[in-house]
């Protein structure tokens, strides 16, 4: 289920689709510390530990990482990648989670990657998505296992919440917490995740103004070797 790098050719068509998904389906994308991310991908490899609450979770991984000149890949389960192989150009890698023999390799296999300044590595602890209220969030220990077996990348919280605005589509809110001390424990990171949550909601109940990162609703132009590979993501 390894996939080594994006495709060089086929890779950029799927991200562009993944950003569409996004335009189609959401309001806005509203980024609290989108520096930071640039800024301390200069200096280590990150590796990124989001909370997993919706679909739109995967694309906003691309754009966020696009938006930051990251060279990407994202551990996913091997169930979903299978149901959108496609991903794997765009540099998605799968762990069978019933596997543990596969689960070692899917994490030596993020953590030689994060070798270098620039380099990224998007998990999602929870394992599957799970309602955005539910508390304990639930994170298990493979995003720790990763950073001890990386040696010096930076790990980085990445808080995502979806509201309702103004228009009919949702908006999505994203905050980038400062970077854990090492060794990184499990508890340690769920609970910079939270506190990003909550900070989210006082922005949130505080309209505080934040530009999108979506462009604005209009046509965006598209070629048919581009249409043809979007219907083969799922919707």
């Amino acid at each position: 289920m390894i996939a080594e790098r994006p495709h060089p050719l086929f890779g950029p068509a799927v991200r562009w689709i993944l950003r569409r998904k996004l335009w189609r389906g959401l309001s806005a994308v509203r980024v609290v510390g989108l520096e930071r991310l640039g800024a301390e991908a200069a200096r280590a490899p990150l590796l990124l530990c989001a909370n997993h609450t919706a679909f739109w979770d995967g694309p906003l991984v691309e754009l966020l990482s696009g938006a930051a000149s990251l060279d990407l890949r994202v551990l996913m389960l091997a169930e979903h990648l299978r149901r959108a192989p496609l991903l794997r150009w765009a540099g998605a890698f799968g762990v069978e989670a019933d596997d543990p023999r596969d689960g070692v390799r899917a994490l030596r296999h993020g953590a030689r990657f994060l070798d270098r300044p620039g380099r990224a590595l998007w998990i999602f602890p929870q394992g599957k998505q799970r309602p955005g209220w539910e508390r304990p969030l639930g994170f298990r220990g493979g995003a720790a296992r990763i950073a001890a077996l990386a040696n010096g990348c930076a790990v980085l919280p990445v808080s995502i919440q979806y509201e309702l605005g103004e228009r009919e589509e949702p908006e999505a809110w994203v905050l980038f917490g400062a970077p854990l001390a090492l060794p990184v424990q499990t508890p340690q990171l769920e609970a910079a995740v939270l506190a990003g949550l909550e900070r989210l909601r006082e922005l949130v109940a505080a309209d505080h103004p934040i530009a999108s990162l979506l462009p604005a609703h209009g046509r965006l132009g598209e070629g048919a070797a581009t249409r043809i590979l979007a219907r083969m993501l799922p919707p």
